[in-house]
């Protein structure tokens, strides 16, 4: 435990998930929360009465500064803080803090970052990624950082700097797929099956008709080829590889750090394994969100 006072109050706050760190002077991370306070969950309780809400005992410091990254400064949050256009490093997003409307307590947003798509005229866009990697891109400087979730990103760092980044609607499709669609009807029991997963992981490798290919999870099971309990993660294993098949187009088969946890982390692990990425490091999520909020504090001059 640090000797150090209380600093700064800092949180990931998105859509579904609200993380709260306190750090102490010298950037140690000497107290966590997490609570049910998404964009999604509010209620009737402004953001600032839900910020403070969730300020008790370790927490119950508003004499500090608060940074909150993620989708508290979406146009749907506390208070929009326009995207800054990769490439893009600590410099640039301090630039882009934003005060947040409150009467009690000093709160800066960070923004979210913009990038070209592959496609010309088309952008990607991201909130609360970039502060993870720029955690994680402290220490390395540079390589291919890949966030999994509802809506996954690959991104690149160079010299410290976010240079570029892609986004798959992966995690969305796999629940709209298999809720609201033919291909969920067969599907019963769910397991994890690592054959049935990495089937998937090849076929989309070697396809590039994706929507022609996403129909198999159906006529597989209609002709008993893949159980009922594994279609799911053959699904799965075609939705990831379809992202890995592009990705590696674009980046080549290179070191990747993937950030984030639970079980989804694993599936991507193996598949990468799968596909010839033998050098795969993971971060957790709530390390990498504590210390990029920690470095755009210091890049900030807030403590």
């Amino acid at each position: 435990m640090s000797a150090e006072p209380p600093a700064l109050l800092a949180a990931d706050w998105g859509t579904t998930n609200f993380r709260l760190f306190l750090f102490s002077a010298d950037g140690e991370v000497i107290a966590r929360h997490t609570a049910n306070i998404g964009l999604k969950n509010l209620g009737v309780l402004s953001f600032e009465q839900a910020l403070t809400s969730v300020m008790k005992e370790d927490f119950a410091r508003p004499d500090l500064p608060i940074l909150l990254s993620g989708m508290v400064g979406s146009r749907q949050g506390w208070q929009e803080a326009p995207y800054v256009a990769c490439p893009a490093g600590l410099d640039d997003v301090v630039a882009g803090l934003v005060d947040a409307p409150a009467d009690k307590l000093r709160v800066k947003i960070v923004p979210g970052l913009s990038g070209d798509a592959d496609h010309p005229g088309l952008i990607n866009v991201m909130r609360g990624e970039e502060t993870q990697i720029f955690g994680v891109a402290a220490k390395t400087g540079e390589g291919v950082f890949v966030l999994p979730g509802t809506h996954c990103k690959w991104a690149s760092a160079e010299a410290g700097r976010i240079t570029g980044f892609s986004s798959y609607m992966t995690g969305e499709m796999f629940q709209v797929l298999k809720r609201h669609s033919i291909l969920g009807d067969l599907m019963e029991d769910d397991v994890d099956d690592d054959d049935a997963f990495k089937l998937g992981v090849d076929r989309a490798l070697n396809d590039k008709s994706f929507l022609s290919l996403v129909f198999s999870v159906r006529t597989e099971g209609l002709f008993g080829h893949i159980k009922p309990e594994s279609l799911s993660s053959y699904l799965s294993g075609l939705l990831i590889g379809s992202e890995i098949r592009a990705e590696s187009l674009r980046h080549g088969v290179r070191p990747v750090t993937l950030i984030g946890d639970g079980s989804l982390i694993g599936l991507y692990e193996r598949a990468l394994k799968h596909t010839g990425f033998t050098d795969v490091t993971r971060v957790h999520g709530d390390e990498a969100a504590a210390a990029g909020l920690w470095a755009i504090a210091q890049a900030g001059r807030l403590i």
